[in-house]
């Protein structure tokens, strides 16, 4: 039995060994960023409301994107406040007189022409002289349908135009005076100062009133020559010349003769029976008279 046992005097010692280790310095790699493709989005939000809706041209405006939805619920929150005010139709057309009296009475248009309420204008200096009149104004703005704040601007704008002409025609007036005035001083010299005042002794002599000078005044000063007709006839007034216009008259009917003979005799004034007249007027009468009867009875007048 002893045989059995396994010899092990002969066999080497078991010897524990440590692993070498490696000292070579390995230098760091860093590692990549891993890149991941994007993954394909799926908003859609026309998808989501039926075709009906997204084919229709107030959704095709807008795009298929988030940027689109919220632009198209903008424009729906903006339609919603519009809708919430006051819903006046349309008038049909030209015809529609219901349909225009309910839209004219929504924009506020007044009933009357006097509903406009149209202030009174004030010009300054020269012009308050100018009126309008602001009650034809205020009918043509009623026929017209405007608002009063249309009539109110537009009638504003109006008077101070006409204001602005007016000043302009007045100033052209007056330019054109002076330069009138420049010229006669340059051709009359000395006598300047009393043709004038002939002329405006003319115009007190056949002016009815002030307003009608005024016209004569205004009409005969535009140019040099109604100056001087105004002179001329002054001169002829102050050589006792009038009288000789006055008896030259001609084409007389026997009607129109017989009239003038008696309204001549009824006159204690003429010359012809006013016995303080001046001999030559007094004979210039005479013949007057003498001629008045002759065509009075049918025969031509003797020049």
């Amino acid at each position: 039995m002893d045989n059995l046992d396994p010899v092990v005097d002969n066999q080497d010692p078991v010897v524990e060994t440590t692993p070498a280790v490696d000292t070579t310095v390995t230098p760091e790699v860093k590692a990549e960023p891993v890149t991941t493709a994007p993954a394909p989005t799926d908003f859609s939000w026309k998808a989501k409301v039926g075709s009906d809706l997204a084919n229709s041209p107030s959704i095709q405006k807008f795009e298929d994107t988030p940027e689109g939805l919220k632009k198209a619920v903008e424009s729906h929150v903006n339609l919603e406040k519009l809708l919430g005010h006051e819903k006046v139709p349309m008038p049909k057309g030209p015809d529609d007189v219901e349909g225009i009296d309910r839209f004219n009475k929504a924009m506020g248009v007044p009933e009357n022409a006097e509903g406009y309420n149209l202030p009174d204008v004030t010009l300054p200096g020269e012009l308050g002289n100018v009126t309008f009149d602001k009650n034809v104004f205020a009918q043509l703005a009623k026929e017209n349908s405007l608002t009063p704040a249309q009539a109110n601007g537009l009638w504003k704008k109006y008077t101070e135009m006409s204001g602005s002409v007016y000043q302009q025609h007045l100033s052209k007036v007056q330019q054109d005076l002076t330069t009138n005035i420049n010229a006669l001083r340059a051709e009359w010299g000395d006598a300047y100062a009393s043709n004038i005042e002939l002329g405006e002794m003319v115009v007190a002599k056949f002016a009815d009133d002030e307003n009608m000078g005024n016209f004569l005044t205004a009409s005969l000063s535009k140019d040099p020559a109604g100056m001087k007709f105004l002179a001329k006839i002054g001169q002829q007034f102050t050589e006792n010349k009038i009288g000789d216009f006055q008896y030259q008259r001609q084409s007389l009917t026997a009607a129109e003769a017989t009239t003038e003979i008696n309204k001549i005799k009824a006159d204690p004034k003429h010359p012809y029976g006013n016995p303080d007249a001046p001999d030559d007027e007094h004979d210039a009468a005479v013949a007057h008279v003498n001629r008045l009867i002759s065509i009075s009875m049918g025969k031509r007048a003797q020049g």
